[in-house]
């Protein structure tokens, strides 16, 4: 990235700092400069559905998906090139290409567009930058709050993993991209026919047919939901930003010293004390006023004591109590919004991204998390007021992070008992020590994310059967393999594929949403007890809403009130 950015700057001398009007070079189109002498265009690309003659480009400086006076622009030629003259603060600016009723699409001859709107593309330093319906979508998925690497990722998937994102796939002749950029367009332009051609609506059909994973099975309903949610943008500096607590919510616990029991609020948060960022819980009673610590709070709400982890270097931690999971993480670097950590249980490289949102109308529901009960937001109406702002944290580790939780939910007659907390669940034989993860092949069948019992073969081979019913086997071992993990021999990982366990009624959601996202289930050897746990890959990423007190103090009495 550093040799093109120096390759950019050497192409634009010094005087093109103040020089920020397009002009034409080579075969490419030019525009007017007001400030002479003109310069060699220097982003280049082509506009693209088809090859797109006679639209506006434009490099979008302050950020607001418009093309304004005094910003670089020009208009695309007759084989759809444009060319822009700009300095190198142009890296990780949006580039736009404004469509309208005049614009020609060279692969459609004879068509009209019915209706005007914008496909758009971030500048990463390359001087060629072509801007199609698939940059669009990759810079959408980001506005929703991905990072650009899983945003990417998220449309090769709907491309089917053969494209890269910034091909010309005209050029190419990749006719499969072709149709389903084509077809993208037809969906955004049936939307912008209603009047709204605007950014907003854009970003809203894109990331609908991002959610949708169709294009073709888009409805208002998903447009107008994709409209309601929050837009996340990269301006923040999180050194500063963390000068202050920032708060998420994390869930509810249950007060059984009331009666009837009620709901315990519990929040984390998010603080910087000198190079260590701590996460602490919080929680608030539904008849209290104030906020106190929470040393429980983080069990009640995931309904876990805390966990082991797994370490860089293939030994497991100290056992971690729920409160104080990902709590301090040593500061390593700060770059503009993006925070590296590394996790003092763990040793594990976390980075954290930070971005800014503005909340002026969004739905309360957009600050809670995941997993809060439909009846929870059902009992939340309203928005937060003008001049909010809100935040969130994208999350992803180095390597990958191997977790054996001990659950509140177990009971035994005879519990172990270790680290002050009762170990659960335990397989096999609990009293029992055993010396290998692979002594789970010989104890009786084991249960298997709530849909059936796992049952070895002689020759290692795993099926999951229906408990019910021995003969009725639900997962062949065409579906569902293991391995030894490569950080640790005592780590046993299953491979399943989440679309052949989606399907079944009694499926644990919690591991569900585990393998949905990309993650494992596994079974370890800890302290010579055989144990369920969960494999989080290293990059998959999870975003969290932070909000600062103020707009926390906002949302909290609506919580409140649907708990009641």
């Amino acid at each position: 990235m550093q040799d093109k950015l120096r390759l950019l700057a050497a192409a634009i001398g010094a005087a093109s700092v103040l020089a920020l009007a397009g002009c034409g070079g080579g075969d490419g189109p030019s525009a007017t400069n007001n400030n002479p002498p003109q310069q060699t265009a220097n982003l280049t690309g082509k506009a693209i559905d088809g090859y797109l003659v006679g639209a506006k480009v434009c490099l979008d400086l302050d950020g607001n998906d418009s093309c304004d006076p005094g910003e670089p622009s020009t208009t695309t030629d007759e084989n759809g090139n444009y060319g822009l003259v700009v300095d190198t603060s142009a890296t990780g600016k949006t580039l736009l290409v404004v469509i309208d009723t005049n614009t020609r699409d060279k692969s459609r001859p004879g068509y009209a567009f019915p209706a005007g709107f914008v496909l758009s593309g971030v500048v990463d330093g390359a001087i060629g930058q072509h801007i199609t319906p698939i940059t669009t979508l990759v810079r959408s998925q980001v506005q929703s709050g991905k990072s650009q690497a899983a945003a990417e990722q998220s449309v090769v998937s709907l491309l089917g993993g053969k494209i890269n994102i910034k091909d010309d796939y005209i050029a190419n002749g990749d006719d499969h991209a072709s149709a389903f950029a084509a077809a993208v367009v037809d969906k955004v332009v049936e939307f912008a026919k209603a009047g709204r051609g605007d950014a907003d609506t854009v970003r809203a059909v894109m990331n609908a047919i991002a959610t949708k994973g169709s294009v073709t099975a888009v409805t208002q309903a998903d447009v107008e939901a994709a409209r309601a949610k929050p837009v996340y943008t990269a301006d923040v500096d999180a050194q500063a930003l963390l000068a202050e607590p920032l708060y998420a919510y994390a869930g509810e616990r249950g007060d059984f010293s009331t009666l009837p029991p009620k709901s315990v609020m519990v929040r984390q948060a998010l603080s910087l004390s000198g190079q260590v960022l701590q996460a602490g819980m919080e929680e608030l009673g539904l008849q209290a006023s104030n906020w106190v610590a929470s040393p429980t709070g983080a069990s009640g709400t995931a309904h876990i004591y805390g966990l082991y982890a797994l370490k860089v270097d293939g030994s497991w931690s100290p056992f971690i109590p729920a409160s104080g999971i990902e709590s301090n993480l040593a500061v390593q670097a700060f770059a503009g919004n993006v925070v590296t950590t590394t996790d003092a249980d763990t040793g594990i490289s976390t980075r954290l991204e930070f971005r800014r949102t503005v909340l002026d109308g969004k739905a309360f529901i957009n600050a809670m998390p995941a997993s809060t009960s439909e009846d929870v937001l059902a009992a939340m109406p309203g928005a937060f007021g003008v001049g909010t702002v809100g935040y969130a944290v994208i999350r992803s580790r180095a390597s990958d992070a191997v977790t054996l939780p001990a659950s509140t939910q177990c009971s035994s007659a005879n519990p172990i008992v270790e680290d002050g907390v009762e170990q659960c669940p335990l397989l096999g034989t609990p009293t029992q020590q055993y010396s290998s993860v692979q002594d789970v092949l010989t104890v009786p069948p084991v249960p298997f994310l709530g849909i059936g019992y796992l049952r070895f073969g002689a020759d290692g081979q795993v099926v999951v059967y229906d408990g019910n019913d021995a003969n009725n086997v639900l997962l062949d071992n065409s579906k569902i393999r293991w391995s030894l993990y490569a950080r640790s021999a005592n780590v046993m990982v299953f491979d399943v594929a989440y679309a052949d366990i989606a399907s079944f009624p009694r499926l644990d959601p919690m591991y569900g949403d585990l393998i949905k996202a990309g993650g494992k289930v596994v079974i370890a050897l800890h302290n010579g007890h055989l144990r369920f746990g969960m494999l989080a890959p290293a990059g998959l990423e999870t975003a969290t809403v932070l909000l600062k007190a103020p707009a926390f103090g906002q949302l909290a009495p609506v919580i409140r009130s649907a708990l009641l």
